[in-house]
């Protein structure tokens, strides 16, 4: 008996989780922006109800005024931040042939080293290994700068394509926040009236408390990581501190790694180069970001993932594996809502 009963936990555990993956796979790309558009107003529907109960304001004016406020505050700072990343991008691109040519000089310097010290310990004529090793990169150089331009049609076609799904994903959802400012209520009474109303509701107020949490925490930490860095780097005046305190605040999201395999070799890199304020300023930042990392998780998420590092690291490795970049948050997300609704398949309730 209880070898039946592990199989047939293990066959719906399984179950679920290939229902869960093929959604997220193929059917959440379809109704993304709608349930972006439905978050987006279910976060600002306290400050609504406050104008039109609390204030006497018209529902219309009151929806209307929530509404425009945050249009505006969401496309200023969208706005602002792609001009700075562009900005930051196209600096990185003028100043490329600089950083390619250092880079060569340091590689050229390593490498002759390298094949002097190879040449003397194993008693070979001088150069021969630096010539081995010129042949080699000249071969990947070749095959490299083909490839390049081989895939140049597509790499640009790629960026295209994302920016077109990412202005119709902001366009889709601006127009069903407006029109969820006429239809939230019946589609919310509808929701209450239906027969599946105590499961959905179940599996919901788990996923709020997880999944959602979790996704809200972590966007909240990587927004305050990323403000952070980036002040940082603007203080050691780095051009680019916006794309560099971006790419840090991504890499701390990921468990076990953290800000500190970027920020701590930096700063480890300033001590010796006797610059000892730029120093400070990188250890300070490392530090702030764990301060917020542990307060923010604990203040905003708690226990409620449940999840032991290890396995969390699993699931997001698995997410990247089947949903690319978008799998360090779905990762982590199908696990919740697999324990969720087979918490509400095989509850002695149901």
């Amino acid at each position: 008996m209880h070898t039946q009963s592990l199989i047939k936990t293990l066959t719906i555990i399984t179950l679920i989780t290939i229902c869960v993956c093929v959604s997220f796979k193929y059917i959440l790309p379809l109704v993304f922006p709608f349930i972006l558009a439905y978050m987006f107003m279910r976060m600002l529907l306290p400050a609504i109800r406050f104008l039109y109960t609390k204030a006497k304001l018209p529902v219309w004016f009151a929806y209307g005024s929530v509404l425009t406020v945050f249009f505006l505050s969401a496309s200023g700072i969208f706005i602002l931040l792609v001009w700075l990343i562009c900005r930051q991008f196209q600096l990185l691109v003028n100043n490329f042939p600089i950083y390619r040519q250092l880079y060569n000089d340091l590689f050229v310097n390593c490498l002759n080293k390298c094949c002097n010290c190879i040449d003397y310990y194993f008693s070979i004529q001088d150069g021969t290994s630096l010539n081995f090793v010129n042949e080699k990169i000249s071969m990947l150089k070749s095959e490299y700068i083909d490839t390049l331009f081989n895939n140049a049609g597509q790499i640009f076609s790629s960026c295209v394509s994302m920016f077109t799904r990412v202005i119709t994903l902001i366009l889709i959802t601006t127009i069903s926040m407006i029109v969820l400012c006429k239809d939230i209520s019946i589609i919310h009474n509808n929701y209450r009236k239906s027969r599946f109303y105590e499961q959905i509701h179940k599996i919901m107020y788990t996923l709020k408390t997880t999944g959602l949490s979790y996704i809200k925490s972590q966007s909240i930490i990587i927004c305050a990581n990323w403000f952070v860095c980036s002040i940082a780097f603007m203080f050691i005046k780095n051009p680019y501190f916006v794309i560099i305190g971006l790419l840090i605040s991504l890499i701390d999201a990921l468990p076990i790694l953290g800000s500190g395999i970027i920020l701590c070799p930096i700063g480890i890199y300033y001590i010796f180069k006797s610059n000892f304020l730029y120093a400070a300023i990188m250890f300070t930042a490392y530090i702030i970001t764990i301060f917020v990392r542990e307060i923010l998780e604990a203040k905003l998420l708690g226990n409620n993932m449940n999840i032991l590092p290890f396995f969390m690291l699993l699931s997001i490795y698995a997410g990247l594996k089947i949903f690319g970049i978008s799998g360090i948050v779905l990762g982590p997300f199908a696990v919740v809502i697999t324990r969720a609704v087979y918490d509400s398949i095989t509850s002695p309730n149901n």
